[in-house]
């Protein structure tokens, strides 16, 4: 008996009809009929109860439809574990709560695991929580330690906001701002805030954005507009800042995020790959 023939037999089971099931499975009806026929064969019982041109599952084949479906599960559950395994061993996954401690985090580990692929993801810090005790993510970015047993945190890096504009913008004279002073700018802003958007909401209501998805589309419209954006000290380590663009610190105790890396137990050895960062 082969996997294939128990499928063709689930097929039939779902159809009604051999002809109906060989087209599903792209073969001829003559051979899903010997296919079976050979099923019959080694079960040494008959499966179907055949009536001139037609066919329909006996007893015996209700049966045996029952603990194919069995089979089948089982196969597909086992190939699922084998595809994960292989992700496990090929695949370092990192699910970050904010955009640029994750692409630091990124390029660090393309340059030390050259043989791995990285994957890496903006999402809410209950998620990449519960993420990294299933083990969806080898390693997680929160902005707050993740105190649990078998979970190693640390701090890895503080992210300070920037405001980013051409020289010949009337803020452009100051050393320093507070968001307050931008009410009623339009500014060009980057989609993906992840927790940085409980600052935009609670302080930023009054300035006008124009939204950008793309990372390298925004970054491209940044050069090209004379219009202020943001910009932290990890994105500016990633892609420097435009020559014609100046670069002011932002005052306000919210404008500066600190940042932990989280792993399980058993990842100890990644985690130790990534230095702690101080990015001025």
């Amino acid at each position: 008996m082969e996997l294939y023939q128990i499928r063709q037999l689930l097929a039939v089971a779902e159809h009604g009809t051999l002809s109906a099931a060989a087209r599903s499975l792209y073969i001829s009806q003559p051979a899903l009929t010997r296919s079976m026929r050979k099923l019959e064969q080694e079960f040494g019982v008959t499966l179907f109860q055949r009536t001139g041109n037609s066919v329909k599952l006996n007893e015996a084949g209700k049966i045996a439809v029952e603990q194919a479906r069995l089979v089948a599960g089982a196969a597909e559950s086992m190939s699922a574990r084998m595809r994960d395994y292989k992700r496990e061993q090929t695949t370092i996954s990192i699910g970050s709560c904010a955009p640029g401690p994750m692409w630091v985090i990124a390029a660090e580990l393309v340059q030390r695991l050259s043989e791995k692929t990285i994957t890496s993801e903006t999402r809410p810090p209950e998620i990449l929580s519960e993420g990294l005790l299933s083990g969806a993510y080898h390693l997680i970015i929160l902005n707050q330690p993740f105190n649990q047993n078998k979970i190693i945190c640390r701090r890895y890096v503080t992210e300070q906001l920037f405001l980013s504009l051409p020289p010949a913008h009337p803020l452009a004279a100051k050393e320093k701002i507070y968001l307050s002073e931008l009410a009623g700018q339009t500014m060009l802003l980057y989609a993906d805030l992840g927790v940085w958007e409980a600052l935009r909401e609670e302080k930023m209501s009054d300035i006008h954005f124009i939204v950008q998805k793309e990372r390298e589309a925004f970054a491209d419209l940044v050069t090209a507009s004379a219009l202020p954006s943001f910009s932290t000290n990890l994105t500016r380590r990633l892609v420097p800042p435009p020559l014609d663009r100046v670069e002011i610190p932002i005052l306000d105790s919210e404008a500066s995020i600190s940042f932990y890396l989280c792993a399980l137990d058993r990842n100890r050895s990644l985690l130790e790959k990534i230095p702690v960062r101080s990015i001025a």
